[in-house]
């Protein structure tokens, strides 16, 4: 922790000397109107250097026409002005330090006057608030690390968080797409774009809610709302070959390499990605997994990537967009964990037990994954749109458990111990289509939309089991139960779906849409269980009571109609829609058969008022069911843990939820300020949750074991059943804005609370938990010409849980956190790097309360022509205390873990750098990125 204080200390004692060597130099005027000799509000007033136009700093005029511009180094100057209606105007100025103060007094404009050699510059604002959309102009955002990605660009962003693991958040909420100019890049995987495109590709940062294709068409908000970003390049981006080529190896045989290239001509744009290392640098997401297998987020990685993605337009009609993408990873983890768990029946008996578990396991993941999407555009009113994707994966799995049970509530004894070795291979398939037909009429707000969808997904998977499960009475050995099983189960889904929408205007600010959707889901799982046979050594005796063949169908009809009014300042959308579902559960097994209907309303409300050009408010509450999956509704016991069985329950009743969000979004152009907040709500009636039963003898008369079966004490059985009672609320507030007397300097802080209520059972008992979360995060960014980048932040998180039944698993604890991030550019482009984060936590478990320090440093030397390489030499963990820690809740235990990570090591690596944009040999290291010429600097305005 002293190393962090000292390194943060050094930092800003070099802000603060540089801050002391500048001049703050102001320039201030108004302007006018030669012939009414009023004041001309809202102008834009810029101020750029003399030599190369770079935008130094901007301002909008007041409503006398008054401006000024404050914190301006020592130089030669221009002054732009540019007004709606008026040509531009520029004047030349100096700033020294005999002279620190440049008055134009009244400037008169006149309409009609022309200059010539006049500079035309564009709005370059460093945020712009446009309806749900913020957009955030990369050159007021300085990256000056060499090599920067796009994920370094985001942490700079106001309200833009990036997690330890890449996951992106805007605004509080995950980002589920990020676009590359609008177009999917590698199948809307965020991490593929945040972790393999360039900073200095990026012109602008979009933050907003993508809608469906449906909606973006008719305007008609359909509920299909996710956070999006869209990564807009450069325009010199679009014509030539850039990318950049990476290969290190370092100390206990670490390596990595990576490749991305891209030629753009045009519309013709093609990506190159590929990348391999053993470093936990696995730069894309686990969301394309099949059949739920496969996949590891702890531990250490081996991973290898490649891909192509490629967008173009075939003609004056169709534009498509397609990409490949193959993952291949090697997981291993090693971990220890410390469970409590609270054991209560019916009859009174209460105990407590310690379960500590140690666990081995490896993963090996083969990934296929094609998507495409192609625009068809039959007329000015007409459209097509095809979207294929296809996915296949092999996976191998090996898992080893070893755990001991101590009853804690009075004097310690042993009541359990068990240990399991589990062996899975698998493989998956999904092709999923989407087609849509759309028109527009010459009547304007008449349109007719109508989708076909279906998907097709399936899974096999082979699994071996052997576990043993020893029982103890009064800390005495009593009994050991073994299990030896082999289990084929192979699950298929089988979607299809048609939906139709007709949008009519009945005013010039009005429209009615009329909709109707049809959905058949039917989902097949086939499970065959057999035990090992001692007398000739083979798995050939079934296991009927594990046994199972189910079938599961989903069918639905929807109608619905909303009503839309788009005013100056305000617009709102009222919905209702009714649905008729039929569930059939049909168990060929057991030969059982349950078939349930439902009628559901869902109503729809949207409001939202535009107070300003970048002050917004939005208001939104739906209605919306879920149905119970396959394996939730399969009665069929699984074993294959040996101390947590499930079983399924054929009587679940699907969800109904309200949902509600409020957001709004502030930023003064002037002041470079940003606030926006966001709360949303929503409860739960018929909420699927677990009854977790522990009293041996209801498991006995739920499973129907035999009598003379040993059920060992401390094995517990998941079942789902419906409950009401939950609920959940929460929110985030964002406040950024410049540090007037640190020019460059930039602070943000991000307050998020929740509060939640979710309801489980135990041994058919009700419980209540509720979980109050609450957190706090500050961050301090700092940016020094092109010489230093500069940024510290803190956080500290409280949680509160507490149980109504279980109330012996109450507790409370907090964790802290603090970073710093510095590089600094010396002479003979030499680069100093060093990023540190400290943790710690209280009210965990015995052994898992712990401060650690990650600290990483590297020091690189560009080089060659133009800066294309970089050769870096970095540490990695350098203090040795890297670790993976944390905290889970159940309905009835509370567990601490801590997972394999990643220790120290040291490596040298080269990059070379490709930019061969415009047909000219550019260089490979535009740090900086900004409008006009190299590197840009926002300065602070009063």
């Amino acid at each position: 922790m002293r190393k962090f204080l000292l390194l943060t200390a050094c930092s800003f004692l070099i802000c603060s000397f540089s801050y002391a060597q500048k001049v703050s130099g102001i320039v201030k005027g108004s302007f006018v109107d030669s012939s009414s000799a009023d004041g001309l509000s809202d102008a834009t007033i810029s101020v750029m250097t003399q030599k190369d136009s770079s935008l130094i700093s901007f301002t909008l005029s007041s409503n006398s026409g008054y401006f000024e511009i404050k914190n301006l180094d020592t130089g030669a100057y221009v002054l732009l002005f540019s007004y709606q209606g008026y040509p531009n105007l520029k004047k030349q100025f100096s700033i020294n330090a005999a002279n620190p103060i440049m008055d134009f007094g009244k400037v008169k404009v006149v309409q009609d006057y022309q200059m010539l050699g006049e500079v035309i510059i564009k709005d370059e604002a460093p945020i712009k608030v446009k309806g749900d959309t913020i957009a955030f102009n990369a050159g007021a955002f300085k990256v000056l690390k060499p090599n920067a990605t796009a994920e370094d660009l985001l942490k700079k962003l106001p309200g833009v968080q990036v997690e330890r693991d890449g996951t992106v958040k805007a605004q509080g909420e995950n980002v589920q797409k990020i676009y590359v100019d609008g177009k999917e890049f590698f199948g809307n995987d965020p991490k593929l774009a945040t972790k393999n495109l360039t900073a200095d590709m990026i012109d602008q940062v979009e933050v907003y809610d993508d809608m469906s294709d449906q909606a973006k068409f008719s305007g008609v908000d359909d509920g299909s709302r996710t956070k999006a970003i869209n990564l807009k390049l450069k325009k010199d981006k679009n014509k030539g070959m850039f990318g950049r080529a990476m290969a290190g190896y370092g100390s206990d045989d670490r390596y990595q390499s990576s490749l991305n290239a891209s030629y753009f001509k045009g519309a013709t744009k093609v990506s190159v990605i590929a990348r391999s290392n053993n470093t936990n640098n696995v730069g894309f997401s686990n969301n394309d997994m099949v059949g739920g297998f496969g996949g590891s987020s702890s531990g250490i990685t081996k991973n290898w990537t490649a891909g192509v993605n490629y967008s173009d337009l075939w003609g004056k009609n169709l534009e498509l967009t397609g990409s490949y993408f193959f993952n291949h990873t090697n997981n291993f983890n090693s971990n220890n964990s410390v469970r409590v768990t609270d054991y209560k029946t019916r009859a009174g008996a209460d105990s407590t037990v310690k379960r500590l578990s140690q666990t081995g396991s490896g993963n090996l993941n083969d990934n296929h994954r094609i998507n495409l999407r192609m625009i068809y555009t039959i007329d000015s009113m007409s459209s097509i749109i095809y979207s294929p994707r296809i996915n296949f994966q092999n996976s191998s799995s090996i898992r080893k458990d070893s755990t001991l049970s101590f009853d804690i509530d009075e004097t310690p004894y042993t009541v359990g111990d068990s240990w399991s070795n589990r062996e899975n291979t698998g493989q998956g398939f999904s092709w999923s289509n989407d087609l849509t037909y759309r028109r527009k009429f010459h009547k304007r707000g008449r349109s007719f939309s109508v989708n076909l969808s279906n998907t097709y997904n399936t899974s096999d998977r082979d699994g071996l089991t052997m576990s043993r499960i020893g029982s103890f009475n009064n800390g005495v050995k009593a009994s050991d139960q073994f299990i030896n099983q082999k289990t084929l189960q192979e699950n298929g889904t089988e979607n299809y779906g048609v939906s139709v929408s007709y949008t009519e205007p009945i005013a010039r600010d009005k429209v009615m849409e009329f909709n109707y959707a049809y959905n058949k889901n039917s989902n097949e799982s086939d499970r065959e269980v057999y035990e090992f046979n001692d007398a000739n050594g083979k798995f050939d005796v079934k296991n009927l009571l594990q046994t199972n063949l189910f079938e599961n169908g989903n069918e639905s009809n929807r109608f619905g109609t909303n009503y839309r009014v788009v005013k100056k300042k305000y617009n709102y959308q009222l919905g209702m829609a009714v649905q008729r579902t039929t569930l059939q559960s049909n168990n060929l097994s057991k030969n059982t058969f349950i078939e349930q209907s439902y009628t559901n309303l869902f109503p729809t409300a949207i409001f939202r008022y535009q107070f300003a050009r970048s002050k917004n408010l939005r208001f939104s509450y739906r209605g919306r069911t879920s149905q119970p999956g396959t394996s939730q509704l399969q009665e069929t016991l699984d074993q294959s843990n040996a101390l947590y069985w499930s079983k399924g329950n054929a009587s679940l009743n699907q969800e109904y939820s309200n949902n509600m969000e409020l957001n709004y979004n502030s930023f003064d152009m002037v002041k470079y300020r940003n606030f926006f907040f966001r709360f949303n709500f929503s409860n739960t009636m018929n909420r699927i949750v677990n009854n977790v039963i522990t009293d041996t003898a209801v498991i006995r008369s739920i499973t129907n074991l035999p009598f003379d079966e040993k059920i060992a004490r401390g094995v517990q059985l998941t079942r789902p059943v419906n409950a009401n009672g939950a609920y959940n609320f929460g929110g985030n507030i964002n406040l950024g804005f410049p540090i007037n007397m640190m020019e460059g300097g930039n602070f943000n802080t991000n307050t998020s609370f929740n509060s939640s209520r979710d309801v489980s059972y135990i041994d058919n008992l009700r419980n209540f938990t509720k979980n109050l979360s609450l957190g706090e995060s500050l961050r301090l960014s700092y940016t020094y010409k092109e010489k230093l980048d500069a940024a510290i932040g803190a956080s500290v998180n409280y949680n509160q849980v507490t149980n109504t039944f279980r109330k012996e698993q109450n507790s409370k604890y907090y964790t802290y956190s603090a970073s710093a991030d510095v590089s600094y550019i010396f002479p003979k482009n030499l680069v100093l790097a060093t990023d540190l984060d400290y943790y710690t936590n209280t009210g965990l478990a015995a052994g898992y309360n712990q401060a650690y320090t990650l600290w990483n440093a590297s020091i690189s030397k560009l080089m060659l022509k133009n800066n294309r390489g970089e050769l870096k030499l970095s540490v990695f963990d350098i203090l040795k205390q890297n670790r993976s820690i944390s905290r889970t809740f159940s309905e009835n235990y509370i567990e601490d873990v801590q997972n394999s990570v990643v220790r120290q090591f040291f490596m040298l690596s080269f990059t070379y750098n490709l930019n061969r944009m415009g047909g000219n040999s550019g260089g490979g290291n535009n740090r900086g990125q900004g409008m006009g010429g190299g590197g840009r600097d926002f300065r602070m305005m009063q």
